[in-house]
């Protein structure tokens, strides 16, 4: 896990704009924006992974809240770093064994659902997956994209 001036940069302007703006993700390289998003859940992401293809490889990733969703995600588009303000301790394993190297302002013990009674159905639907790839299949058949 390499982490160069460059990557600490990145996270640091993506701490910046999630702490002032009022987006669910955001994805910088270079000290530049290249996309960010508003929205509940993981359709915020996987709509930026649809919208920048391979051009996500490479950045770091701004994201409001990192579950195992996310982090499965970020994974999958071969991100080069990582910022939360909150993840779970699930999310920053799956970076870690990915290599990718994560700052994470506060850990939480889980992603609740909307109504905040139980687990987020993105954490639940892949309780048994262990690979970037099947996650992303699985997310991407089973979110309504508008």
């Amino acid at each position: 896990m390499i982490v160069n001036d460059d990557i600490l940069n990145d996270m640091n302007l993506a701490r910046k704009i999630l702490s002032s703006e009022d987006f669910s993700i955001v994805v910088v390289r270079d000290e530049k924006i290249l996309s960010h998003k508003k929205g509940d859940g993981i359709k915020p992401i996987l709509k930026i992974i649809d919208e920048l293809g391979e051009e996500i490889k490479g950045t770091v990733i701004g994201d409001r809240i990192l579950g195992k969703a996310s982090a499965f995600l970020c994974r999958y588009s071969k991100v080069n770093g990582v910022y939360t303000p909150q993840a779970t301790k699930t999310a920053i394993a799956i970076l870690i064994i990915g290599g990718i190297p994560c700052q994470a302002d506060e850990m939480i013990p889980f992603i609740k659902n909307r109504s905040g009674d139980g687990l987020c159905p993105f954490e639940n639907m892949l309780q048994n997956v262990e690979s970037p790839e099947e996650a992303y299949n699985i997310l991407k058949d089973n979110v309504i994209m508008d």
